[in-house]
């Protein structure tokens, strides 16, 4: 990361995305759907897709047409619409948000370890 932020301030700009976008949720009637929530999320996946072709567009950019804020923006985009997404799925949205943070919050140096050349957090084998 480039600039240390602190939980509180990164918690809190989270709380305002959700914030946020409850509130256009029930501003436009968007909460009250008898959709399933297959259909709920296959309505939303245009949505998505431009958030994330948006997003990709800005990272590829050459050096010299690279804003950092703008980027930070498709990716806040991409984030509000996955949050929307996650209301529409109403309590098993809630349920699943609690259990990933919950599997991820339990990962730790002697369950997993950080493969370097993957970027990414893998499971030990013990």
């Amino acid at each position: 990361m480039s600039e240390k932020i602190s939980k509180q301030e990164f918690i809190d700009a989270v709380r305002s995305i959700a914030s946020s976008v409850y509130d256009f949720h029930a501003r436009w009637n968007l909460l009250d759907s008898i959709n399933s929530p297959y259909e709920l999320l296959a309505e939303r996946e245009p949505l998505l897709q431009e958030e994330l072709r948006e997003l990709i567009a800005e990272y590829h950019k050459s050096e010299k047409n690279r804003s950092v804020t703008l980027l930070s923006r498709e990716a806040a985009d991409v984030l509000y619409v996955s949050v929307g997404s996650m209301l529409a799925l109403g309590n098993h949205g809630i349920e699943a948000m609690n259990q990933v943070s919950e599997k991820n919050n339990n990962k730790t140096s002697k369950t997993h370890y950080f493969n370097k050349s993957e970027k990414k957090v893998k499971k030990l084998d013990i």
